[in-house]
């Protein structure tokens, strides 16, 4: 008989095997050996009748194998978190789970690395505004990157960039040029060394352009959710679209409800992606590649989870070889499992040896493969309709939708958690042996489990016994529990009450006096329920023999002083308003004595006089009357709860759903004429702005058209056309069609993509005939002019025959200027006409271009408006067929209510036939049961048992059940052998409202 820590470490082993051999009612109470042994008789009984060596779906191995992998994932992730400081996250192997059933996961677990919470809570429009937002933020970094001269190292943004280069535009001879060209060349490469410093001067602007851009993006990330800056992390790489197509996938399984969001915030702690993104376990060699869907395998690894999670990884490794070690066995039992409910002549050979294990109490369970059945109808009945209808990828897309689809969701995953997994086998019987420090209690326990040694007894006032240790003897394990009531150490305390709450019966230890502390531990007991047993422990010395003797002739005489102390207890118990429980008078020390005496007689006759016999008598009494049935009775809570509570939540929350479903698809025609009306209404307004604007830069054309005869006309053109703002017209037209589509739930992604038509639409022109382009024009007119006039004087040379020579220059230069002044003024006049000819042509021009220009963006504007009325049309059909699969889960689930009842009457059934089971009456006798949890168990009986099964019931479950028992009898109705009241109960029930 070995001390282990409180979880008994061959609970996994025996909870499993219990689960293995389940249809044949088998519990986990006899224990791991016994169980095996009973396996092992099983697989040879089997391969006597022939059954195959291994299940018809493959070996059980891999499905162990994968599930024990997953319990070592749940005990590592709590492992890193705590080793970081940190708390683990509550449920956490409900929520892996979760996440682990999820298709699609591990693949985008690398995109999904350092994601924020902020980012997994996000909705799908906030993403459509990072997508549509982020690349063109982006693109000037970009395009600033791309540009960045090569030679120029990144350090080089630890200077001041701006200083230097104003330094570097100063005389190369100056101090602070010379200091600014050495501060940048220590961050170039060695080739840029030669460069004049107005040749660094542009280089340097790169690199302030770069820094502008980046200080740009800054900016623009400040005034956005923090987790924008997760979809961008690097200018270099941009957007990252992996990362935005994973948290597309995480919003859309979130939002269509197939996971819940707390499972999913999970996502953002890295030691859960590091769990989540590690290989699955391979299969033993010669075992099957996929496991088995249905039959033994799928029951232990479905209940293996739970078994499993109380158990530490060293256990799981050690559970996992132990079962590769027996494989063998256990394959051939699994395929007898399998055919066991269709092979009468298997169930006759089995037969035998179920009988020969239920010899030992409580060892058969047939509740437990009812209750498996119950789970399995109500599986293939939620599952016997054709698989839903998947929703589009724009489900998400809106709000009213999103909120009915996460609540459908909630429902399936509560409905796939009420019908997956069986509440753990609950092994042997645990017994705790507690009470107030230095009572007596590991002495106590010694001689229950018949130990002669002295260790861990304590002597004087050292307690000894610090942590809960269990010990086993047959069916049942012991708990030798710290005290209660130390002045200087309340963790022995909190360690006792743990070890009482997770038993099935309490054997509380009194000795000397009730103190206040003891005292409310006991009423905490009662108060719960516990079965409970009261030992007075009579502390008498009967260490010498002469002692002992005299203890063994007269015992009467050390238990005199019971008395007072059994009228205390009850004293406390019924001022309290409870009844008291059994109270037995005990000498542990003269049992305890007994065991190692020489002299076997005075061994036996101090082991009668110490009152043990009898309180193993009352102690298998207490278990097979209170602790049994308790068990039942939580097995079935545990099966029915989440029946009940799914049926109740149905009751409530379907209508809710029903109705908003009835509003979505009641607005849906006026949400599609609403958006098809904005939609008109805003490239209406566009065209009349388009003409405003038209009108506008008609007036002022004239003020533009001279300047595009010289050399800038095409930035001159594209300069006026940006001042008209027209293009921004048309983003307003698409902003303006999708904030009316987003407010009738429907997330619309268009894209303003006008071609530029400034350079088509430019009017072609010949440069302007100004005077400074006609001035060697000018030059040769008035060039000839003046030589005209000095040939006409020099013909009339008589005239000036009597002038001095002076007279006669100015005579013939007034002559030549005169004559050029007439040539030039004539050019002048035909300069004007040309101007006034290139001006009407470039106005006609102009104006034609801006007519192109205003006919191609209302036309555009046309196209954009019937592109997006039908992309409008289509979204609103896919929304509506998003509807009606919502309509669909909806109708699963409401038409699942009426079998949802029928499985609580079904384990409420099961648990009254179990509970007259352990009563010692027939189980058939019960026909019917209808449970209000902590109201009413009505128990319809066949009408000859009634008197029996109302006394057994009520004489041996008053004290285990906490509703009121009505047993009635159960007359058949004569026409179609209804029960007569079996009218007035179908249509409703305490679940119904």
């Amino acid at each position: 008989m070995n001390g282990r820590t409180a979880h008994d470490r061959t609970g996994l082993r025996a909870g499993t095997l219990a689960l293995l051999l389940e249809p044949l009612g088998v519990d986990a109470v006899a224990g791991p050996a016994a169980l095996q042994r009973f396996a092992e008789d099983v697989a040879a009984a089997a391969r006597t009748h022939g059954c195959p060596d291994r299940p018809a779906s493959g070996s059980t191995l891999p499905p162990v194998s994968a599930a024990v992998a997953a319990c070592a994932g749940v005990h590592e992730l709590i492992r890193l978190t705590t080793s970081r400081g940190r708390t683990p996250v509550p449920d956490a192997d409900r929520h892996l789970a979760e996440l682990g059933r999820l298709d699609g996961l591990r693949s985008r677990l690398p995109a999904l690395e350092g994601v924020p919470v902020e980012a997994l809570r996000t909705d799908a429009a906030a993403q459509a505004a990072a997508e549509r937002e982020l690349p063109g933020a982006l693109e000037p970094c970009r395009r600033a990157e791309a540009e960045w001269p090569q030679g120029v190292w990144p350090s080089i943004r630890d200077i001041d960039v701006e200083s230097a280069t104003a330094d570097l535009s100063l005389p190369r001879t100056g101090r602070r040029a010379a200091r600014a060209r050495e501060s940048v060349l220590e961050h170039c490469s060695a080739e840029l060394r030669d460069l004049r410093n107005r040749e660094l001067v542009p280089l340097l602007e790169k690199v302030r352009d770069l820094a502008a851009a980046r200080e740009a993006y800054e900016t623009f990330l400040t005034q956005r959710p923090r987790w924008w800056r997760w979809l961008a992390p690097d200018i270099r790489t941009g957007f990252d679209t992996e990362r935005y197509e994973a948290l597309s996938w995480v919003t859309e399984v979130r939002d269509t409800g197939a996971v819940s969001a707390s499972a999913l915030d999970m996502l953002a702690d890295p030691d859960v992606r590091a769990v989540l993104g590690r290989e699955p376990a391979a299969p033993a060699d010669g075992a099957a590649d996929t496991a088995p869907a249905l039959g033994s395998a799928a029951r232990i690894t479905e209940g293996l989870s739970a078994a499993a999670s109380r158990t530490g990884i060293d256990e799981l490794r050690a559970f996992e070889s132990w079962y590769t070690k027996n494989i063998a066995s256990f394959d051939r039992v699994a395929a007898a499992m399998d055919l066991w409910p269709a092979d009468p002549a298997l169930r006759a050979a089995l037969a035998p040896l179920v009988d020969r294990l239920a010899s030992l109490s409580g060892t058969v369970d047939p509740s437990r493969p009812a209750y498996r059945d119950v789970q399995a109808a109500l599986r293939a009945g939620a599952g016997s309709a054709a698989p839903p209808v998947p929703c589009s990828p724009h489900a998400v897309e809106d709000g009213r939708l999103v909120a009915v689809m996460r609540r459908l969701g909630a429902l399936e995953r509560e409905l796939n958690d009420a019908v997956r997994v069986m509440p753990a086998a609950g092994g042997r019987l645990r017994v705790a042996v507690a009470g107030r420090t230095k009572s007596g209690k590991t002495t106590l326990r010694k001689v229950l489990t018949r130990d002669p040694d002295q260790d861990g007894i304590g002597r004087g006032a050292h307690r000894t016994t610090r942590e809960t240790a269990a010990f086993r003897v047959g069916s049942v394990t012991y708990l030798d529990t710290p005290g209660v009531a130390a002045k200087d150490d309340d963790h022995d305390a909190m360690r006792a009450r743990a070890a009482c709450d997770d038993a099935d019966a309490v054997i509380w230890n009194y000795a000397d006096t009730l103190y206040d502390e003891e005292s409310a531990e006991l009423l905490r007991l009662l108060r719960m329920g516990k079965p409970l047993l009261v030992v007075v422990n009579v502390k008498s010395r009967v260490v010498e023999r002469h002692r002992l003797e005299r203890f063994a002739k007269d015992p009467d005489r050390e238990f005199q002083q019971v008395a007072g102390h059994t009228a205390r207890i009850e004293q406390v118990c019924r001022a309290a308003g409870f009844t008291p429980p059994a109270i037995l008078p005990v000498h542990s020390g003269a049992a305890h004595e007994a065991l190692s005496v020489p002299d076997r007689e005075l061994g036996a006759l101090a082991l009668r006089a110490s009152r043990l016999p009898e309180l193993e008598e009352s102690l298998t009494r207490l278990l097979a009357e209170r602790a049994l049935p308790l068990r039942a009775v939580r097995l079935a809570d545990a099966v029915r709860a989440p029946v009940a509570a799914l049926h109740d939540r149905l009751a409530r929350e379907l209508r809710g759903i029903g109705l908003a479903l009835d509003a979505l698809e009641r607005s849906a025609d006026d949400d599609r004429a609403a958006v098809l009306t904005a939609v008109r209404t805003a490239g209406r307004d566009t065209r009349d702005r388009l003409d405003a604007v038209r009108h506008r830069a008609a007036e002022r054309l004239p003020d533009v058209v001279g300047s595009l005869g010289g050399e800038d006309a095409a930035r001159t053109w594209r300069d006026f056309l940006t001042g008209l703002e027209a293009e921004e017209l048309l983003s307003g037209l698409a902003d303006a069609c999708e904030r009316a589509a987003l407010d009738r739930g429907i997330l619309l992604r268009t894209t303003v993509d006008v071609p530029d038509h400034a350079d088509a639409a430019r009017p072609r022109v010949q440069p302007y005939p100004g005077l400074k382009t006609q001035s060697v024009t000018l030059g040769t007119a008035a060039a000839k002019g003046a030589a005209k006039a000095l040939l006409g004087a020099a013909t009339t040379k008589g005239l000036t025959k009597a002038l001095p020579p002076p007279a006669k220059a100015a005579v013939h230069s007034a002559g030549a200027l005169a004559g050029a002044a007439k040539a030039l003024s004539g050019e002048i006049l035909q300069l004007r006409r040309a101007q006034e000819q290139w001006t009407e042509a470039g106005t006609a021009a102009a104006a034609a271009g801006l007519d192109k220009l205003f006919d191609t963006l209302t036309a555009w504007t046309d196209r954009f408006e019937a592109e997006v009325t039908e992309l409008t049309g289509a979204r609103f059909d896919t929304r509506s067929a998003d509807i009606a699969a919502a309509r669909e889960r909806y109708g699963r689930l409401d038409r699942l209510r009426p079998a949802l009842r029928s499985a609580l009457d079904a384990i409420d059934l099961v648990l009254a036939r179990r509970l007259l089971q352990l009563a010692g009456g027939a189980p058939e006798a019960v026909r019917r049961a209808r449970r209000t949890p902590g109201a009413e168990l009505l128990v319809r009986t066949d009408p000859s048992r009634t008197a029996d099964v109302r006394a057994r019931l009520r004489d041996h479950c008053v004290d285990v059940l906490t509703e009121r028992i009505e047993i009635r009898p159960d007359p058949m109705d004569e026409k179609d052998g209804m029960p007569h009241d079996d009218r007035n109960e179908r249509g409703g029930g305490p679940h119904d409202h």
